[in-house]
């Protein structure tokens, strides 16, 4: 499967631009939920911008929450001159005791509910068989770069 680059959704655009996010702040959390191909995530819907405003997610169950996965060990900080990086470790899912059902795209919000980007995982929809596991891992450059 190759997965699409993070898209910010526009309304987190508004958001970093009005000071609302804290990168690097200990005191909110961030998760990565999954959706079906019949999810809103696409951040072309220009109504999105909370995590109640998705459609879709994936299915309770099997090794999956409703709400995704916290986002861990999460940074944010300069990694060259003029470009600072926002970047965490990998989210891990093992589908245990059935399988997780129609996965096709991978958000990140904030907790709280305020979107930050997607990502389609695959062209087509997926499922993950029992006992495989799906990790979501940040490319080189993080979840994104600002320069």
């Amino acid at each position: 499967m190759a997965a699409t680059a993070w898209s910010f959704y526009n309304s987190f655009r508004e958001y970093i631009g009005n000071g609302q996010f804290d990168l690097d702040g200990t005191s909110v959390g961030f998760y990565i939920s999954l959706h079906t191909s019949a999810g809103s995530a696409n951040v072309n819907n220009a109504a999105l911008s909370t995590y109640a405003s998705l459609a879709s997610e994936v299915a309770s169950g099997n090794g999956y929450t409703t709400g995704g996965a916290s986002v861990t060990a999460r940074t944010w900080a300069s990694v060259a001159t003029d470009k600072y990086r926002f970047d965490s470790t990998a989210v891990v899912w093992t589908a245990t005791g059935g399988t997780i059902a129609n996965i096709k795209y991978a958000v990140v919000y904030q907790s709280g509910g305020k979107l930050v980007c997607f990502s389609k995982l695959t062209t087509s929809q997926f499922t993950l068989a029992e006992d495989n596991t799906l990790t979501v891992t940040p490319s080189s450059s993080g979840i994104f770069e600002l320069a």
